[in-house]
């Protein structure tokens, strides 16, 4: 009672404010492969529409843009090696996104982003799981760094950690545990994601287009959630012995993303009956990244920087499911920077509590 808990039926967006824009360079390292995979891929697109001789790409998730609109860039630089088609670009996310940034950022103070004159484009705010656009309308269709974001959170709860998964095996704590049996109703809600999106783009894909996931997610050794939410877990459980937070708060908390294997994204297309006739796997594959904020702790030894820059990374992506789950009458603004302040207090004295392993997985898929 008296708290947003039990309100928190979709995942929010990012911080606005192009506080997400400045903070996910991390997250663009882990675009570059799955975005060669469709830049070599573009010249098996389908023929642009009889009618209006244009094509279509949508991407799912854009956030504020930048990282969408650099992907795009490099898409349109090699789609315009084989033609010369107008192209309808589409940028989708949450109704909750800062579209005021993203359109910042697809109309710069000198200009559009992409100058030429025959490429639109527009912004969809929807939800990635459901329908965007018409149907048998898109040649190409993305998403990066998007669909570990649940859809909504299950009827269920994980008192023992605030994350679906099993805490990192550096970080272990006193009580802090999850059981298989907390855990399915999390892998159920993401299993049925993933179907709910390849459903949905395939009603908007015209035979013959791409869909490319690329996403954050595990491998047998990591999981991209070790450390992070590691990080998380303990500094809520800090300010809670502070008082600062509610003593039940830590209970009740859930983030509301998953961290996939590879397998998962390709299982559906091979396994489920109204998956499997819809598209044909094309590529798939799983690494491990160097994030920049690893790179320059690895070359410098700047503990105190890499603690800064690594709360700066999680906050850009966290803070929003922290707010929308804090209970009534605290101030979110004022309990966020104690929070994060406290993260990074964490990271600076024990780095070796909290290592990152930044695992992308991704597949392209073609329409059949």
């Amino acid at each position: 009672p008296g708290s947003k808990l039990e309100s928190m039926a979709v995942t929010t967006g990012m911080i606005g404010g192009g506080f997400y824009d400045h903070h996910s360079s991390s997250q663009r390292v882990a675009m570059q492969t799955p975005l060669a995979w469709l830049e070599d891929a573009l010249k098996d697109l389908p023929p642009p529409f009889q009618d209006s001789g244009a094509v279509a790409f949508l991407d799912a998730g854009s956030s504020e843009g930048a990282n969408a609109i650099y992907a795009y860039n490099r898409l349109l630089e090699r789609f315009r090696t084989q033609s010369s088609a107008p192209v309808q670009l589409y940028f989708d996310d949450l109704p909750s996104n800062d579209f005021n940034q993203l359109f910042a950022n697809l109309y710069l103070g000198e200009g559009p982003a992409f100058l030429e004159s025959k490429i639109y484009s527009a912004a969809v705010g929807g939800s990635a799981f459901g329908r965007l656009v018409p149907p048998r309308s898109l040649h190409l269709t993305t998403t990066f760094n998007a669909l570990g974001f649940l859809e909504k959170r299950p009827a269920a709860s994980l008192p023992g950690y605030i994350f679906p998964e099993q805490p990192g095996p550096a970080a272990a704590r006193d009580g802090v545990h999850v059981t298989p049996e907390e855990l399915a109703p999390f892998r159920q809600q993401a299993a049925a994601d993933l179907k709910h999106y390849y459903l949905a783009r395939a009603e908007e894909l015209l035979p013959g287009g791409k869909l490319l996931i690329q996403i954050f997610g595990r491998n047998e050794n990591f999981s991209t959630s070790h450390g992070i939410y590691d990080v998380l877990s303990d500094a809520i459980l800090d300010l809670q012995d502070e008082g600062l937070l509610p003593s039940d708060f830590y209970t009740h908390f859930v983030a509301p993303v998953t961290c996939r294997q590879v397998e998962d994204l390709v299982d559906p297309i091979t396994q489920d009956p109204e998956v499997t006739t819809l598209y044909r796997v094309e590529q798939s594959g799983s690494e491990e990244i160097t994030v920049p904020f690893q790179a320059a702790w690895e070359k410098t030894g700047d503990t105190a920087a890499w603690a800064n820059q690594y709360m700066t990374f999680m906050r850009a992506f966290t803070e929003g499911m922290i707010k929308l789950q804090l209970p009534n009458g605290v101030d979110p603004t004022s309990l966020c920077d104690k929070l994060y302040g406290q993260i990074e207090t964490r990271l600076a004295a024990e780095p070796e509590r909290y290592p990152f392993h930044y695992i992308s997985i991704g597949a392209l898929l073609t329409r059949t």
